[in-house]
């Protein structure tokens, strides 16, 4: 869970970006096949390239980070990540921390309670927000050349000097038991839910991401302190800084927020899950006008060989939107779904290919015959060349998209070190997706695809089918 703090200024650009997402929607609806060069023509983004040079940066405190300078605009982001901090790694018994500690370190530090904390943020226009998913606790700061001081030592206070004072504590706890109720009151909450609990059993990842009622009931102050202490520290952190700074400003600006910052603390490894791939259909009777299933089998991480060729056959199976094989069976020719998608669903301990569909009850059956022989089939038969470019195209025009901020690129920057890509990484990405071939998609194809070995989770009215 994240809690942002914006500015005016911030909150009108997202709405801006999600007009031309809304646009983009409607074009791709009517065009039925994405056209990503037609897209691109008139963007300002589509002559937009990386040349210019990512620098790894070494403070004297030890801290290592990724900064790309760009003096486009006079805007500087921190991306960074703790390291195993994540849900998963929270105590027995305190299931629910990371995320507890995520929502309240924007609630003030140092001598500003809440409101305070929060005025200066607004007045300065500093952008502050943190999260915590299964494996790691993020934060993200965003701030204008002008108040960059201020943002620091903001950071540097919630870093060090949280307050977690008590009547926040309450509120947030009780924002996070509304967000637990409303999980189970959505079929699809529910479903995630029985799908991490029955695919991960015994292992944390198995945990509801939110955390336990009991456990966060009785969470204290006092908890939440020893968190950022053995949790937040310097041996577990990646930094990745983009925007209008210069390498020794951003060293400069290193040493100011993570001064006093605990070096090492207390934190365990877990072990790699083991998911059982044996073509398992688990159904769940609720009372729903939508069935909604998930499905899953086994997929790579970032940096294995066949990571790039699984991730062009996936955007040509399920992951081109409206365009996809999927798409354009179940929901295009046959009218079946509104949405169906797959993606590679990628964590420390786990990597799968994920997907999943809502249908009515009476056309829940169909979709999963179409899931499964589509599946099958591109195993069995592979894709073809024109489907190989199509992707290819549209995965290499499309790159660019994800860099429209200034905060998208550090937070890239953030995690090309967490995967170990390279300092390269943004040069030389789009030329692994060029060098994928026909004979590599199709050989991943075989061996990812063609079995029967998926898992299925779903959740709604299923009939009886009568011999």
């Amino acid at each position: 869970m994240k809690l942002i703090i914006l500015n005016k200024k911030r909150v009108l650009f997202n709405l801006f970006v999600l007009c031309l997402a809304v646009v983009g929607f409607i074009y791709l609806y009517n065009a039925r096949h994405f056209n990503p060069d037609k897209i691109l023509q008139n963007s300002v983004l589509k002559e937009k390239n990386f040349s210019g040079e990512v620098i790894e940066l070494s403070a004297p405190n030890g801290i290592k980070a990724y900064l790309l300078t760009d003096k486009t605009n006079p805007i500087i982001s921190f991306n960074f990540i703790f390291q195993k901090a994540g849900g998963a790694y929270d105590e027995v018994g305190k299931q629910g921390l990371a995320n507890l500690v995520s929502a309240m370190l924007t609630q003030g530090a140092g001598k500003m309670d809440n409101q305070a904390f929060k005025e200066v943020l607004e007045k300065k226009a500093i952008g502050l927000s943190f999260g915590a998913d299964m494996d790691d606790f993020t934060g993200s700061l965003l701030t204008t050349v002008e108040t960059q001081a201020q943002a620091y030592e903001l950071l540097h206070l919630v870093l060090t000097q949280p307050r977690f004072d008590a009547e926040e504590l309450l509120l947030a706890k009780q924002h996070l038991l509304v967000g637990l109720q409303r999980q189970t009151e959505t079929p699809r909450g529910k479903l995630e839910l029985k799908f991490k609990e029955n695919a991960y059993g015994s292992h944390p990842y198995a945990r509801n991401s939110i955390g336990v009622q009991e456990d966060l009931l009785k969470v204290s102050a006092k908890e939440l302190q020893a968190f950022v202490k053995n949790k937040l520290v310097l041996e577990n952190l990646i930094v990745g800084i983009s925007g209008d700074i210069s390498e020794q400003e951003a060293i400069e600006a290193l040493e100011k927020i993570f001064k006093n910052v605990p070096s090492k603390g207390k934190s365990v490894d877990l072990q790699d899950t083991e998911v059982l791939y044996d073509g398992r259909k688990l159904k769940i009777e609720a009372k729903s006008p939508q069935n909604v299933a998930i499905f899953a089998n086994e997929a790579v991480s970032r940096l294995d060989i066949d990571f790039y060729p699984l991730y062009v056959v996936n955007h040509i199976f399920g992951g081109a939107g409206l365009s996809s094989r999927l798409s354009l069976k179940a929901r295009e020719n046959e009218a079946l779904t509104y949405g169906i998608y797959t993606y590679l669903s990628q964590a420390d301990k786990v990597n799968m290919i994920r997907g999943g569909f809502s249908a009515t009850p009476e056309n829940y059956d169909r979709v999963v015959e179409i899931v499964t022989e589509e599946w099958q089939k591109l195993g069995q038969a592979g894709v073809s060349q024109q489907e190989l470019d199509l992707a290819k195209n549209y995965l290499i025009s499309s790159y660019n998209l994800r860099f429209a901020s200034i905060d998208g690129i550090s937070q890239m920057l953030a995690y090309m070190q967490k995967y170990d890509l390279g300092i390269d990484f943004l040069q030389k990405r789009n030329e692994y997706v060029k060098k994928v071939d026909l004979k590599e998609a199709n050989r991943v194809a075989r061996k990812y695809y063609d079995n029967q070995n998926m898992i299925w989770f779903s959740i709604g009215e299923f009939a009886e089918k009568k011999n």
